[in-house]
């Protein structure tokens, strides 16, 4: 194997390293779940616990249960994180940065809205709602990520954004 193609392959690697590292931000929120049942994990669960306080309202009125459990985060939460999770791990569209700005834009308008209208008491809380505006928000951002992060490996940020292992 010649000095390009281990380098390509070590490219390669590390790309799918990065979409598995930002796309397991999305099983983040079941971390403390499984924590409970497997020892070894409880350190992770403690700081991500730690972190879920600090970074959600966590009001059991609006959090997703599964298995008869909460989820240590609320429902508009978990959207964020699956969205994040899967838009690194989709990677689509491959959109320029306008775009993606745009559709954060239109993402967070949605947000305000929903966010707006159950506080002004015009609707109750609705779950899938909360959870689609956060995954609206999030996943332009997790694509944007994974994008910026593949074009450093590339060395060139002035090619696209990114292309998978694959298309080389």
């Amino acid at each position: 194997m010649s000095g390009s193609e281990r380098a390509g392959s070590l490219r390669s690697a590390l790309i799918w390293g990065v979409r598995a590292l930002l796309g397991a931000v999305a099983l983040a929120p079941f971390v403390p779940l499984v924590a409970q049942r497997e020892p070894s994990l409880a350190g992770l669960a403690s700081e991500l616990e730690r972190w879920f306080s600090f970074q959600c309202q966590r009001d059991p009125a609006r959090t997703l249960w599964l298995l008869a459990r909460p989820l240590p985060v609320c429902a508009r939460c978990c959207g964020i994180y699956w969205g994040f999770g899967l838009g690194a791990l989709i990677a689509w569209p491959r959109s320029s940065a306008a775009q993606l700005r745009a559709w954060v834009l239109a993402a967070s308008v949605l947000m305000l809205l929903d966010v707006a209208t159950e506080a002004l008491g015009l609707r109750s809380a609705w779950a899938p709602l909360r959870v689609l505006s956060g995954a609206l928000l999030a996943y332009p951002v997790g694509v944007a990520l994974f994008c910026a992060a593949c074009g450093r490996l590339a060395g060139d940020r002035a090619q696209k954004p990114y292309s998978t292992p694959s298309e080389g």
